[in-house]
């Protein structure tokens, strides 16, 4: 990375520095609620992200630079939100706002790059664990994916469950107090 900006691996190293607490931050704003969580794991298991980390090339590419965009757009709905932490960065670091906004979509990559490299094959046993079997090895190519589906089908099972209790609590406790109108209206 810093080849391709032409800054040296020890500023690199201190701009990812920089930004990572702001995306970590913003991953688990999204990922605090089930649907949040959901949608960060069909997102996470639509790309591949880890194998742009062995790849040196990917540093000036369209198509990863684009990922990366789609990546900040993602975890920062509010493009002025984005534009203030690079200019919060800006005034600690010795690098102009227009480079730190280069480098930040390879910087997005490289987060979650290295969130599935230390995540997949934990997610793995996590979901053949809770699948009790049940999934097959092309779900576990793609755990992520294969996670949100299980908890998806264990929320819609759970729904349609509490909905037959309630059905069924409500039937017994109407028919415990149900009057036997037997007499005619007046």
């Amino acid at each position: 990375m810093g080849a391709a900006f032409s800054v040296n691996d020890e500023l690199i190293a201190q701009v990812v520095r920089y930004f990572l607490p702001p995306l970590i931050k913003s991953i688990s704003r999204r990922t605090e609620t089930s649907q949040g969580l959901l949608y960060f794991l069909e997102f996470l298991g639509s790309r591949r992200n880890d194998r742009y980390l062995a790849d040196p090339g990917i540093f000036g590419h369209p198509q990863v630079e684009a990922e990366g965009n789609v990546i900040l757009a993602t975890l920062f709905p509010n493009p002025a939100h984005l534009r203030k932490i690079i200019d919060n960065r800006a005034k600690v670091l010795p690098v102009p706002p227009h480079m730190l906004e280069r480098m930040l979509p390879y910087v997005a990559i490289f987060a979650l790059g290295a969130i599935e490299n230390k995540t997949r094959e934990p997610l793995r046993t996590i979901l053949h664990r809770i699948s009790q079997g049940r999934v097959d090895d092309t779900a576990m190519s793609n755990p992520y994916r294969a996670l949100a589906g299980e908890i998806r089908r264990r929320r819609l099972t759970t729904r349609a469950q509490d909905q037959d209790r309630r059905t069924g609590l409500s039937g017994m406790i109407g028919a415990l107090f149900a009057r036997a109108d037997t007499q005619r209206a007046a």
